[in-house]
């Protein structure tokens, strides 16, 4: 695992935050991946990605997103992922791919 990549989880009422450091990528996105399950089993709420400290992503670290947004929606219809601080290449990716008009993509 590359030193400058991390991920924190932490509650915020019902919603879980998903805090992502570095390079979301074929390497990290199976991290990531382990590491949100259990948020997903526990979260009630929406699943907020900030991506402030995100420093690229590619199409494995999309795959977890959806991956998770798929699970989400699955338990209930009004369950959401929220992505959050996205830098202008996240925020490139996720209109290109036209996830940005199924996320919710915030400032």
């Amino acid at each position: 695992m590359p030193d400058d990549f991390g991920v924190e989880i932490s509650s915020e009422g019902g919603d879980a935050v998903v805090a992502v450091r570095g390079e979301l990528d074929v390497l990290t996105a199976p991290f990531l991946w382990e590491r949100l399950e259990p948020a997903l089993a526990a979260v009630t709420g929406k699943l907020v990605f900030d991506f402030a400290e995100l420093s690229f992503i590619d199409s494995m670290g999309l795959g977890v997103i959806v991956r998770a947004q798929s699970r989400l929606r699955g338990e209930s219809p009004e369950r959401q992922v929220i992505i959050r601080h996205p830098n202008a290449h996240a925020r490139k990716v996720f209109e290109i791919t036209g996830l940005d008009r199924v996320l919710e993509v915030q400032p």
